[in-house]
């Protein structure tokens, strides 16, 4: 009961905190003048995410009831709504995957299919204190490291629920990799790979040793093919074009589930995720460029009337404070807590 209370307090504690930054956060978003190629972009996002979130908003509606009762929770009966307001809120994870073998060869690896090295094996299992947070729904690129990622990262969920990866490239493949008993379904967290939430295709750079790269053409310019926002790589992908693939799947495929209050997991790579989180928080071409993703450490946004909340890590020295950003993810943890005692008893 101490431990309720102190998720409970804390719980109490950051809804005051969020409330004065959420009203500072209504204040419009000034767009750079300079940077004409971003604000075209950012036209097509807010455009595109109107359009989007118009049929969220009407999905949202229609389903809310039979949602009303375990929102955020994977499992009917793990925890009791309370209160009479009706609410869409779900959490929606970002981890991008551990280390891979050209990576620890300082290769440039973009779409080539490498897998994970011991490090990145240990960085995705380290990415599953996630665990006690809610997670109905896996998507992953088409890419082995972020599907090793995402179930590895499973290992320690506390649900014990048992990611499967789904095979739709075929309807053999589909026909074939069916399961056919509901409880075992139950006990199953569905994993979507998507070729869109791919890593950046690097074009001709793909295999060669980033630091002999910058000797043959210049610092300067692999900086550019690799930092720069629309300056693609010979026969490759800029950022830009990698977000227009990213967000576009994002908003056509991942808002719909968590706007009916599934809670969403994603293990993709550095620049797909970083083109999914310039869309949430609504970042400028400068500061897409700069943002710096940790491999294997998990980013926690709650969506929210039709609103992403973006509310840091889980993980860290402040751990428990995380599920006390909303009441549903304090009442969560509160259950499985009460669960873990039960079964020790």
């Amino acid at each position: 009961m101490s431990t309720a209370m102190s998720y409970q307090s804390i719980y109490s504690f950051v809804s005051q905190q969020s409330s004065t930054i959420s009203q500072s956060s209504r204040q419009p978003l000034l767009l750079p003048t300079k940077c004409l190629k971003i604000d075209s972009s950012l036209c097509y996002y807010t455009s595109r995410r109107k359009r989007n979130l118009s049929k969220i908003e009407t999905i949202s509606s229609q389903i809310s009831v039979s949602y009303n009762t375990t929102l955020l929770s994977p499992s009917k009966n793990i925890i009791p709504d309370n209160s009479q307001k009706k609410s869409n809120e779900a959490a929606l994870i970002l981890i991008r995957h551990g280390e891979s073998l050209w990576n620890a060869k300082n290769l440039f690896t973009g779409c080539v299919d490498v897998p994970l090295t011991e490090k990145g094996v240990e960085e995705a299992i380290e990415a599953g204190k996630i665990s006690n947070i809610p997670i109905d729904v896996i998507f992953t690129s088409s890419l082995i490291r972020a599907q090793m990622t995402a179930v590895l990262a499973m290992i320690q969920h506390r649900r014990k629920k048992v990611p499967i990866i789904l095979h739709n490239e075929s309807d053999q493949a589909k026909s074939w990799s069916q399961v056919f008993s509901e409880e075992t379904k139950d006990q199953s967290v569905p994993v979507i790979p998507a070729w869109q939430l791919n890593e950046r295709m690097y074009g001709e750079l793909q295999g060669l040793n980033k630091q002999e790269t910058a000797e043959r053409y210049g610092k300067q310019q692999v900086h550019e093919w690799r930092r720069s926002y629309d300056i693609p790589p010979p026969k490759g992908e800029s950022l830009e074009m990698c977000a227009e693939r990213a967000v576009a799947y994002f908003e056509e495929n991942i808002e719909p589930k968590l706007a009916a209050g599934k809670n969403v997991m994603i293990a993709a790579h550095g620049n797909s995720l970083r083109s999914i989180i310039m869309s949430l928080d609504k970042l400028t071409c400068k500061e897409v460029i700069s943002l710096e993703l940790s491999t294997g450490i998990p980013l926690l946004y709650i969506f929210k009337d039709g609103k992403f909340m973006k509310r840091g890590s889980p993980v860290g020295p402040t751990k428990a404070g995380v599920y006390a950003y909303t009441k549903r993810l304090a009442q969560y943890r509160q259950k499985l807590d009460e669960s873990s005692e039960v079964i020790c008893s």
